[in-house]
């Protein structure tokens, strides 16, 4: 019984130290929540088939693409869903072929940084920079 108790009080604390973004699968929810919370958008069109997919995932869950939920609205959306298809298709443009297609978006979903195919945790954190320059000046243009 210590040991089940011991279990969970660790489970509870490991929770509530984790910073990571909470998933959400629907890029028009997505789209909605970055805009009324002022984050950015970090949307992963891919496939739970896609090993591509699947290494980022974990690259995500382990932060080492540190998405903190303070900062950012992760969509980890599915590219088989016509009408997610569709809206992705017409916000975003990515240049590439390979999954995932990834973008980053300000709050109001003006696309930032894009990328596709496989990628090492250096190369989505470099992503991540990319979009947070061109979100600062973004911003710059707009006072």
């Amino acid at each position: 019984m210590k040991t089940l108790f011991a279990s969970l009080a660790l489970l509870f604390a490991t929770s509530a130290f984790a910073d990571g973004p909470v998933k959400v699968t629907d890029l028009k929810a997505a789209l909605k929540t970055a805009q009324k919370e002022g984050k950015l958008l970090f949307v992963q069109l891919g496939r739970e088939a896609c090993g591509n997919c699947q290494a980022l995932k974990g690259m995500i869950a382990k932060q080492e693409v540190p998405l903190a939920a303070s900062k950012y609205v992760y969509a980890d959306v599915d590219c088989d869903d016509s009408k997610t298809i569709d809206l992705f298709t017409k916000r975003f443009q990515v240049e590439g072929t390979t999954l995932p297609f990834v973008v980053v978006a300000a709050p109001d979903g003006t696309q930032l940084a894009a990328r596709s195919g496989s990628g090492r945790a250096k190369d989505y954190n470099g992503l991540l920079r990319e979009a947070q320059a061109a979100a600062e000046k973004l911003a710059a243009g707009k006072k």
